[in-house]
């Protein structure tokens, strides 16, 4: 088979390697899609920050059970599944005692792609611990394509689970990227009142309120951010609840300087990986409550599978490209020109 294999930075190569045998508690899946991620690409422009490649990237990942191990009952050969992060850790730590999986203190390093076990970016994927791992079967009346997108959509959906969020809030939300766009969408569908976006290229506007936002401010060109705000309201004050989907200090510090009203939210989900300074003493008299959020758990991505197979929600045009696996570099980890991309999958079978 074919693999994409991370040996350190700015270097990925495709090798031919045997296809995967299942063993006990062991499954292995035919990669039908596996999406590229931000961290992906962090890895190949930095080298792993804590990980020996090489490695096959990797962690969004979907496809069919091509083969089952022994002691493996509930998943048959031709099923349907997505394949994301460790489920329920073996130590029952603390965290999955409480059911949060998604912040299992051995989770993010055993995370296939991510932690050390191999990824998807190859013809087949094997899932070492079927126990341990989060497996999801597909519906049948939900494209591949779109079950996919759940790594990015999830952890939308888990931060406004997470937050205060209410119906009829006013909300601010912070990012044009898939997060962004899943949270206009979630929040439309939960009865927000004004969905206002900030972002720094007009030209997603228009996709922007196709999604459901109401008003778009591009940050790069708007000299009073909270002002625009208030004024969108009819408000003195911002909006009940902000999403920080950007992963951009910036983008932050607007989140709580310029769009929040006092005693108002800021929800933390885009993963900010720079330093941010920040002044508490000028934003806490008045008390805006800073919460963050971290992916998503398996019954949200349950969720999300039952509201795509019910017509409920949908993400048109979040894949921008599909792409194989020997362009899964020049156009996808190293790709130049970015322009209109959002979601790009690899598809091995091209």
């Amino acid at each position: 088979m074919k693999a994409a294999v991370l040996y350190g930075k700015e270097d990925v190569r495709l090798e031919e390697r045997p296809i995967p045998k299942a063993g006990p508690n062991q499954m292995v899946v035919k990669i039908n899609y596996v999406g590229i991620c931000g961290t992906d690409v962090e890895f190949f422009r930095h080298g792993h920050p804590f990980y020996h490649e090489p490695m096959v990237l990797g962690h969004e990942n979907s496809g069919t059970v091509s083969e089952v191990g022994e002691g493996v009952t509930e998943f048959q050969v031709g099923d349907r599944v997505l394949c994301g992060p460790p489920a329920h850790c073996v130590e029952d730590c603390p965290s999955c005692r409480r059911g949060e999986t998604n912040i299992c203190i051995n989770g993010f390093p055993r995370t296939a792609g991510i932690g050390g076990p191999d990824g998807g970016y190859a013809d087949y994927y094997l899932v070492r611990d079927v126990a341990h791992t989060m497996l999801i079967k597909v519906p049948d009346n939900v494209e591949f394509k779109d079950a996919v997108l759940f790594d990015v959509i999830c952890v939308a959906l888990h931060g406004i689970r997470k937050s205060d969020f209410k119906l009829g809030d006013n909300v601010v939300v912070s990012g044009t990227g898939p997060i962004g766009l899943s949270a206009i969408q979630f929040l439309k569908a939960g009865g927000a009142n004004k969905i206002i976006v900030l972002g720094t290229n007009s030209a997603k506007f228009p996709t922007l309120k196709e999604y459901g936002a109401d008003y778009c401010i591009n940050t790069k060109e708007c000299a009073d951010i909270g002002g625009e705000i208030r004024s969108i309201l009819g408000s003195p004050v911002g909006a009940d609840i902000v999403f920080e989907c950007a992963g951009q200090p910036d983008s932050l510090l607007n989140c709580i300087h310029q769009c929040v009203r006092p005693g108002g939210q800021v929800m933390i989900i885009g993963t900010i990986q720079s330093p941010v300074t920040l002044s508490p003493g000028n934003f806490q008299i008045f008390e805006p409550d800073l919460k963050s959020a971290f992916v998503y758990t398996a019954d949200e991505v349950r969720m999300y599978l039952e509201m795509l197979a019910a017509g409920k929600i949908s993400f048109p045009g979040m894949v921008t490209d599909i792409i194989s696996l020997t362009d899964c570099v020049e156009r996808g980890l190293d790709r130049k020109d970015r322009t209109g991309m959002l979601k790009i999958l690899i598809d091995p079978s091209l």
